[in-house]
């Protein structure tokens, strides 16, 4: 089966429908979101009404910032996610908006498939731990972390897409066969899928993996995927409760 896992869509409605166009493109048949669809972007409700369909919907810090409060967010961030909160309490028609809340409420911190574990940050801290390419210097933080896995992890969070290895390495895709991580039986990976919405490698397009768990070879493809950004920043800089920064991320890629 080929399964779609998209992470941090944060309201960035075209590029969700870019990705998810190039996932029925590419033969996914069910999809996993690991959690931060709101926050940052214009379009928080309209990304809740696609992920809705999803096989699976992760609870990533920004869901968890708007229905449990926002203290520990920077001001730009706390400010995007409080009128996240007001504009899904006033959006839309009454079923409308029950229907987005009740995604909301009932959120998991883990889904698991076989072997793979998904979650939105890490296997530690499901919600708020950033795992980073300079960890692979932090053997007690890797190792940690690596005793919680199993087999393949995937996460989202950074926004910067990836595969660290139980030897304390990182290879970013571009450096990957094929931008494919081949999964070998018995090797620990935490695999992170990058930013639908607001990716930060230097890449604008949109980051998305597919993971082909065909038992003979199961591999996960890292894509990136075209979008009208444009449309997205011009809409964040049209809301006056969203920072222009947040338009700006979306054009460097940062």
């Amino acid at each position: 089966m080929i399964q779609g896992l998209i992470s941090d869509i944060h309201g960035n409605l075209a590029a969700l429908k870019a990705v998810i166009a190039d996932m029925e493109q590419n033969g996914a048949e069910r999809v996993i979101c690991l959690g931060d669809v709101v926050g940052y972007g214009p379009f928080p409700g309209e990304c809740l009404d696609l992920v809705r369909r999803c096989g699976a919907v992760l609870m990533g810090n920004h869901e968890e910032a708007l229905l449990f409060g926002a203290e520990n967010f920077n001001p730009r961030a706390k400010r995007a996610i409080d009128w996240t909160r007001d504009h899904l309490k006033t959006a839309g028609d009454e079923a409308t908006r029950k229907q987005r809340w009740q995604i909301l409420q009932n959120l998991q911190l883990h889904a698991q498939d076989g072997p793979f574990l998904f979650t939105h940050a890490s296997p530690r801290q499901p919600t708020r731990e950033y795992v980073m390419p300079r960890d692979i210097t932090n053997p007690a933080k890797m190792n940690e972390i690596f005793a919680l896995i199993t087999h393949v992890c995937f996460v989202g969070h950074t926004h910067i897409p990836g595969v660290f290895l139980q030897d304390l390495t990182f290879t970013q895709p571009s450096d990957l066969w094929g931008s494919t991580y081949f999964v070998e039986p018995g090797e620990k990976a935490l695999v992170n899928i990058g930013s639908v919405g607001q990716p930060r490698d230097g890449d604008t397009r949109a980051s998305y993996c597919l993971l082909d768990t065909d038992p003979g070879a199961p591999r996960v493809v890292f894509r990136r995927v075209e979008y009208n950004l444009e449309e997205t920043a011009h809409a964040i800089e049209q809301n006056p409760y969203l920072d222009n920064y947040l338009a700006e991320r979306l054009r460097v890629g940062r």
